[in-house]
């Protein structure tokens, strides 16, 4: 078996196994050893309407190269970083109804079209696309998940409390809502990610049994402690079954090692980080929240979700910036033009506005700054040996349903993955030239360690048939 499946099948038993030869092929043990440091954990980061692709992506492409002029908050994570621009949503031209903001959402992160677009049988394949299709309004359902969805699935073990945390971040003036339907993420056809804007309720949901008291220890600390030695205690007791039937030498070497279980189990450490994001306004509606802008919202956002993370509450993570016809950035350069453009007529640069209007670049740079800023809240969390962070142990990435925001169109799109691990060309920039978002897909698919049933990296991620492989310079 492989090791993560052998892992959250077995419920967490194999915590305490030693290298027995009677269960352990060597090959396997090689393989295992190869594969080096992989993710814990999956986090998306998805803004819409693109950017400015020419003041965003870096400058040259390689390993020698440094970001642009709206990305340059981005440069402290350059080494942990991976970027490929010049990408084509390509399943999007697969159809004549090529509309603007509708589909392109859907497609970016899931790699497949609308449901309507598909005969035949309705599988997810090329062959049962219908060319004269359209993404309408009416009918924003793709065709299968998002790709960090099936990267939580392979991640997923029993310690994890939720399968998800999901939360979203949304500004403009008149909007309240708790909660909302995410365009970019989805568990199926039919259930599209609900994402959480509601801070306290965030938070609630997340840090539940976190209660402070004089004197008192942590409740969430100690909860999560007590579960990682109820495993500890499940496999030593699951030694006196195991043994049965095992040659001499293998039981000499479980006894030796069922008698160092319960000292583990006394000398557990602290989990160090795990810990609960403090300054969050309580409030059972919005009223705290009146006239925040999402410069506001990150922030706090951004605290609970990294928390969340070095808690190990989820494999999967979302943050998903939504309703930007008319947001609120925080920024007085854009927000103070709303009586006379919005910030769609400023990404379009329509109307006048021209394209190297300051408040328009303010506005791209924003969300580069903002990745920046939750990058460095992730990696302000110790999280195991060597001084690697939760970032170092996540694997991030970061993108938008356009690339050049203006033409709003379904090529030239920049992506970004960032981590720490083993798997990956860390520190490179790729021009993708010639590939599709979806060959990014599956090349996250190889960075996080998902083997399909043969055990073997998956080649495709989304519509079957159209995209085979992942980006090879990215996993150089």
């Amino acid at each position: 078996m492989k090791r993560r499946r052998f892992l959250a099948g077995a419920g967490g038993l194999t915590v305490g196994l030693p290298m027995l030869s009677t269960f352990i092929d060597p090959k396997e043990v090689r393989a295992q050893e190869q594969a080096g440091w992989l993710p814990k954990r999956v986090i998306a980061f998805a803004y819409p309407m693109g950017t400015i692709v020419d003041m965003f992506k870096p400058t040259a492409t390689g390993t020698d190269w440094e970001f642009g002029p709206l990305s340059q908050a981005l440069t402290p994570f350059r080494d942990r970083s991976m970027v490929v621009s010049n990408l084509r949503n390509g399943v999007v031209e697969l159809i004549t109804g090529k509309a603007g903001h509708p589909g392109k959402q859907e497609t970016i992160f899931t790699g497949t079209l609308m449901t309507n677009s598909f005969g035949g049988d309705g599988s997810n394949h090329i062959d049962n696309v219908i060319p004269s299709s359209s993404p309408s309004e009416f009918s924003r359902i793709p065709n299968g998940p998002s790709v960090e969805h099936a990267i939580g699935q392979w991640l997923a073990a029993p310690h994890h409390l939720r399968p998800s945390v999901d939360l979203g971040i949304v500004s403009r003036p008149g909007w309240n809502d708790l909660t909302r339907s995410s365009a970019f993420f989805y568990e199926s056809a039919e259930n599209p990610v609900t994402l959480y804007h509601h801070p306290q309720q965030a938070f609630d949901m997340l840090f539940s049994d976190v209660v402070t008291s004089d004197g008192e220890p942590d409740p969430a600390l100690l909860a999560l402690r007590r579960r990682r030695k109820s495993v500890l205690d499940g496999v030593r007791e699951a030694f006196v079954d195991l043994r049965q039937g095992l040659p001499a030498a293998d039981r000499a070497v479980l006894d030796d090692h069922a008698d160092k279980i319960r000292q583990i189990e006394l000398d557990l450490p602290p989990i160090a980080s795990c810990s609960y994001p403090d300054a969050i306004p309580a409030s059972d509606g919005f009223s705290a929240y009146e006239g925040w802008s999402m410069m506001e919202f990150s922030d706090v956002q951004f605290r609970i979700l990294a928390n969340a993370m070095g808690c190990e509450v989820a494999p999967v993570a979302r943050l998903d910036y939504g309703r930007q016809q008319i947001p609120i950035f925080g920024i007085p350069e854009i927000d103070d033009l709303y009586d006379q453009v919005s910030w769609h007529k400023l990404v379009h640069a329509s109307d006048g506005w021209a394209p190297d209007h300051p408040s328009r670049i303010l506005g791209f740079r924003f969300y580069a700054e903002k990745f920046a800023e939750f990058l460095a809240e992730l990696d302000s969390i110790p999280e195991g040996p060597d001084g690697r962070t939760v970032l170092d142990n996540s694997l991030v990435f970061f993108g938008s349903d356009f690339g050049n925001g203006s033409a709003h169109r379904a090529e030239d799109n920049v992506f970004m993955a960032c981590g720490n691990s083993d798997v990956g060309a860390w520190g490179t920039h790729m021009d993708g030239e010639g590939y599709n978002a979806n060959h990014f897909l599956t090349t996250l698919l190889h960075l996080a360690g998902v083997q399909d049933d043969a055990g073997d990296a998956p080649m495709e991620f989304g519509l079957e048939g159209f995209a085979w492989g992942p980006l090879p310079d990215l996993l150089a």
